[in-house]
């Protein structure tokens, strides 16, 4: 009988116990004799196995997946942590080096305020004969702002967006409103009006250098400065108010609470009455509170329209849709003139003097097409004879459809306000010899209202002019809107 090498390990047991039958018992010892394998199991009781004989364990490939997914996983929130860590450690350190930025913006910021609290003593020192060291902080205000602006933070810049003046301060019409106050004190033509905004604009400075303490403290106290959002709507008052004054004053020389705006019905009504419009068709917008103070823009469909002072309700520029370029015939030259005598007496009414000039077809035009055809006038406003002078050879023109006569353009001269009450201009002249017998009416700058100066045109300055008050002998300064 021949057994096994499993047969005869199983019986192991059965052998030590001598359970088994004569034959199979002879038959696991004549196995044994042969095989040392089971041999030396029977003798130690150990049994060993071959490496061949071991099975693998059968683990399914989708576990094997997993196990990967799961470590690639793994290995992806560490990197995603890692580097979100990087991100915010740079957006962090970004945003100290803005606000220390920010910082460094405030103290230049701040010391330029400071530094224009002695400032205005200049427009009373007579031993002050120039205001460049005034022009020159102004310069350096201007510039502080502007640095500030650059290192704000998005809710600051939102914050600055929003506000009414954005934090613009209009720093020509400062300057002018100090020139002027200049000339008027040393002329001994100092007034109650004078001393008024002379008095006021100091207080704006001095109120806002005080809030600008405030902020510099904020910003410079420690860790929480970094936390510290600039108050930019406290600060914006100062804005407000600054420009409303130079505004008023070199404009009008009157103070913001005696300059009033019409009500936008007003101008609607303007408006429709000089472009026979209906009130409902014309749609009002203010424009920039900074750079057109009470200016609003109009518009009338497909994007025709124009500009009115609220102030003085005076439309400033008008562009129009006349119809399609046509071949048809032109009008009379005669009946273009009749046409924008009516425009004009529509636009500033039937009391003011306007010498209508000829610039005959297409003047300053750029059109190409040999069919667009305009008549081009100029209107010269005059008083008894005197021509109202303005700078720069700005005028008023409109322009008329040659074929149809109807309005087409119009431009105010931005260097006067209106026309309004040019025939009040004291025409009183000094008795004695003037050697320059030109005599012209200017928009003055030092009182804010039409006179009657002798023009005596200055070599020494480029294109500039110099007026001597026909009343008073006293130089006077013509005024020029900044814009």
């Amino acid at each position: 009988m021949k057994l096994e090498h499993n047969v005869v390990q199983d019986l192991y047991p059965l052998y030590l116990e001598d359970d088994l039958s004569p034959s199979v018992k002879t038959a696991v010892d004549e196995h044994l004799k042969e095989c040392s394998e089971c041999k030396k199991f029977y003798e130690t009781g150990e049994k060993t196995f071959q490496l061949n004989e071991l099975e693998e364990p059968n683990v399914s490939k989708s576990l094997d997946e997993k196990i990967l997914l799961n470590m690639k996983l793994n290995r992806l929130r560490l990197i995603s942590v890692v580097l979100a860590t990087i991100i915010f450690s740079m957006i962090l350190t970004d945003y100290i080096n803005e606000r220390e930025k920010l910082f460094m913006a405030i103290d230049e910021y701040y010391a330029s305020i400071d530094h224009f609290t002695g400032a205005f003593e200049m427009v009373k020192n007579k031993e002050q004969l120039t205001l460049d060291p005034f022009q020159q902080l102004s310069h350096d205000f201007f510039e502080a702002n502007a640095e500030l602006e650059k290192h704000m933070n998005f809710i600051e810049k939102k914050s600055k967006n929003s506000a009414e003046f954005s934090l613009i301060l209009d720093t020509q019409r400062l300057n002018s409103m100090v020139e002027v106050m200049k000339i008027r004190f040393n002329q001994g033509r100092w007034s109650e009006t004078d001393e008024k905004a002379y008095e006021t604009i100091k207080d704006y400075f001095k109120e806002h250098h005080e809030i600008v303490s405030e902020q510099y403290n904020k910003t410079h106290h420690g860790y929480s400065s970094y936390l510290h959002i600039l108050d930019i709507k406290k600060m914006d008052k100062f804005y407000e108010n600054v420009n409303s004054l130079t505004y008023s004053y070199t404009r009008f020389h009157k103070m913001p609470d005696q300059v009033k705006a019409m009500k936008e019905s007003e101008l609607k009504s303007r408006i429709a009455n000089v472009l026979d419009l209906e009130q409902e068709d014309i749609k009002l917008e203010k424009e920039s509170q900074v750079n057109d103070m009470y200016v609003y823009r109009f518009e009338i469909g497909n994007g025709y329209g124009g500009d009115i002072d609220a102030i003085s309700g005076q439309i400033t520029q008008y562009f129009g849709n006349t119809g399609p370029l046509s071949d048809g015939p032109l009008m009379d030259q005669k009946e273009a003139e009749k046409k924008a005598r009516s425009y004009l007496e529509k636009i500033y009414g039937k009391d003011i003097n306007l010498e209508l000039v000829s610039l005959g077809f297409n003047f300053n035009s750029s059109a190409n097409d040999s069919r667009y055809k305009v008549y081009s006038f100029k209107a010269v406003p005059k008083i008894a004879g005197y021509t109202l002078y303005t700078p720069l050879e700005t005028e008023t023109i409109l322009n008329l459809n040659a074929r149809n006569g109807e309005l087409e353009s119009f431009d105010h001269n931005r260097h006067v306000p209106s026309f309004d009450e040019l025939n009040q201009v004291d025409l009183t002249t000094l008795p004695g010899n003037i050697d320059d017998q030109k005599k012209v009416v200017i928009y003055s700058a030092l009182t804010g209202n039409f006179e009657l100066v002798y023009m005596k045109p200055d070599l020494e300055y480029f294109q500039e002019e110099k007026f001597i008050s026909a009343k008073t002998g006293l130089e006077e300064k013509i005024y020029v809107d900044v814009f």
